[in-house]
């Protein structure tokens, strides 16, 4: 018997994405350095990595994402910091890492639809070059 397809729940397009990142608590101990990764894939609510260190769901977070230049010649890379909450944490011992979802609690508007854009440079990318690579 086949699988029924999964309906996808997201509201917001997300993409695949490999972006410079940096994850802190927003109370934290003094000690505690933010945690550098890079994500995993993004949308304008929020963003997906991998870390080394557990955060239980629920922990607020402050986020630095690296968005670089695309689309516009000229335009640069630029630096969105936001704050958010861990919305999924997995451990994979394999791997040594968890899995962290965190979702956007508080971005400026210009920074969501600079994300918003981000993203649908990169979807129509994709698609122009799927059609060169077909013969």
């Amino acid at each position: 018997m086949p699988k029924k397809a999964l309906k996808e729940r997201r509201k917001h397009p997300r993409i695949h994405a490999r972006l410079a990142l940096q994850v802190e608590r927003t109370i934290r101990p003094s000690t505690e350095r933010p945690m550098t990764t890079e994500s995993v894939n993004i949308s304008s609510n929020g963003i997906y990595c991998m870390v080394r260190s557990h955060l239980d769901t629920a922990t607020k977070v402050g986020l630095t994402i690296l968005l670089p230049s695309f689309g516009r010649k000229g335009k640069k890379t630029q630096v969105i910091t936001c704050s958010g909450v861990v919305v999924r944490s997995e451990y994979h011992p394999g791997e040594g890492e968890y899995d962290l979802a965190c979702a956007y609690t508080d971005i400026k508007k210009e920074d969501r639809l600079l994300i918003e854009e981000y993203i649908g440079w990169r979807l129509l990318q994709d698609r122009v070059d799927e059609r060169l690579s077909q013969p």
